[in-house]
């Protein structure tokens, strides 16, 4: 009987010991990590080209709510120049943004979903920095000519901006 133990236990060993290791994405992790930071490195940098280039081939961006269009990559990149160009929100420069709570699961060998989100820091009165907006990124990912880039990017606000003062007397925020 004892025999017979010892070898069920060492053909299990040998059938775990063939099967197909599950694949090291630690690279694939560290790419895509670099991805998720490059949106906010190039937004903040205002290269809108390099963030554009963030998008795969097909690539979407969407931001505003429910409702809200989907925009190409090339779209995106020039709605993002116009925005930080016009400033609305009147944010003193510098502003930059910071991202945490990231989680990446691969959905096959050329595409995974991410999710993080951010804090956009703005100088405040005192000149210290302050949380000016705080964001949800839920993200479809593919690799393309090797690369990690952006299938489809949603942006949900969790913390919205401040009003603007109505400084016109009009009873309107700027």
């Amino acid at each position: 009987m004892r025999l017979h133990g010892a070898g069920c236990l060492m053909a299990t060993a040998l059938l775990a010991a063939c099967q197909p290791a599950a694949p090291d994405r630690t690279e694939d992790r560290a790419a895509i990590h670099g991805l998720l930071i490059d949106y906010g490195r190039t937004l903040d940098a205002r290269d809108f080209d390099a963030f554009a280039a963030l998008f795969a081939r097909d690539g979407v961006y969407v931001a505003g709510g429910s409702g809200a269009e989907p925009l190409s990559g090339a779209e995106a990149g020039a709605a993002m120049r116009r925005t930080f160009a016009e400033n609305a929100l009147g944010f003193a420069e510098p502003n930059y943004h910071l991202f945490f709570n990231e989680t990446v699961e691969f959905t096959g060998p050329d595409s995974a979903s991410a999710g993080s989100q951010s804090l956009y820091m703005v100088p405040g009165e005192d000149g210290a920095p302050r949380a000016a907006m705080m964001a949800q990124y839920d993200d479809e990912l593919v690799r393309e000519g090797g690369r990690w880039k952006l299938a489809r990017r949603v942006v949900r606000g969790l913390m919205p901006a401040p009003a603007l003062t109505d400084d016109a007397g009009d009873g309107n925020p700027r």
